[in-house]
């Protein structure tokens, strides 16, 4: 990529236009648009992001048009925009805050299936402001996802993919992208976001299954219908699927309701599968412990 410098652990990097130092830790992302370090500076640990100067341009005013949803944390906090010079040659970067965590899928792997639950809801309360905000994700994918902190808030660490509503979305992994499914078009709304929620949690139980899937949405439904688990949140991942959400927040409102056991009329178009596997008593211990780690 043209201006993406590659960074060596220990370097020192000099703005060149406010002259602020940041020594380089180590790499700790990279993309088609640029590379992700971990820096120490006079403030501390911060991210900073090599990419060609339209990238920097449209992800620091991204950064920066999320303020007004800092409170929700959808993403890191923008710090500064410079430059480095090496060798005669201008390579731009930005600072954002570096948000410790473990990445969403490194999260899950000592997790029991349920937790996937735990974690859409978490996603829902992302997404909320986001898309009140007049934005979508976009690429929603578990290497663009970060759980922090002890109540496990999730928080993006690559905010590329943010797309402003009622255009074509920027940039997209096929996996979660509705139209690789022919589930629905590539325009920047609530439900492309929702659709992706949906297949995230999918994937994050069987991951293999849904690759396997090739895009063909029957056999997508299919896992969901085989898999237990799965069928405690049937309706909701189903609906969401077909685009019949396109409101976070009332989609995580009829999560809530449908893991407590009940069965709002809306919510189910088919009779629930009896289960010997999964008895009334575990749907009801994960309602209570998804209402204890979301309070």
């Amino acid at each position: 990529m043209k201006n993406r410098y590659e960074a060596m652990p220990g370097e020192l990097l000099i703005g060149k236009w406010t002259g602020h130092k940041w020594r380089v830790e180590r790499e700790i992302g990279r993309g088609a648009n640029g590379i992700v370090y971990l820096v120490t500076g006079a403030i501390g640990q911060a991210a900073l992001k090599f990419a060609d100067s339209a990238a920097v341009a449209s992800e620091t005013n991204t950064l920066k048009s999320l303020e007004r949803v800092r409170e929700a944390s959808p993403g890191p906090f923008f710090i500064e925009a410079d430059d480095v010079e090496k060798n005669g040659v201008i390579y731009p970067f930005y600072i954002m805050e570096y948000i410790d965590g473990l990445m969403l899928h490194t999260f899950m792997k000592n997790k029991k299936e349920e937790w996937s639950f735990i974690l859409l809801l978490r996603l829902l309360d992302f997404l909320e402001p986001l898309h009140n905000s007049g934005k979508i994700m976009g690429d929603l994918k578990p290497e663009n996802l970060i759980i922090s902190g002890p109540t496990h808030m999730i928080r993006a660490v690559d905010m590329g993919g943010i797309t402003k509503q009622g255009r074509s979305v920027k940039e997209y992994t096929t996996l979660y992208d509705r139209a690789a499914w022919h589930s629905g078009t590539r325009e920047a709304e609530p439900a492309y976001d929702l659709f992706a929620a949906s297949v995230l949690t999918i994937t994050l139980m069987h991951k293999k299954e849904v690759q396997e899937a090739g895009g063909q949405i029957e056999r997508l439904i299919a896992i969901i219908e085989s898999s237990p688990v799965l069928q405690l949140a049937a309706p909701i991942l189903q609906q969401a699927i077909s685009g019949q959400y396109n409101c976070a927040k009332t989609m995580k409102k009829e999560l809530l309701i449908c893991l407590s056991g009940k069965e709002p009329t809306k919510m189910r178009t088919r009779k629930k599968r009896k289960s010997k596997k999964w008895p009334v008593v575990l749907v009801f211990f994960t309602f209570i412990l998804m209402v204890f780690l979301l309070h």
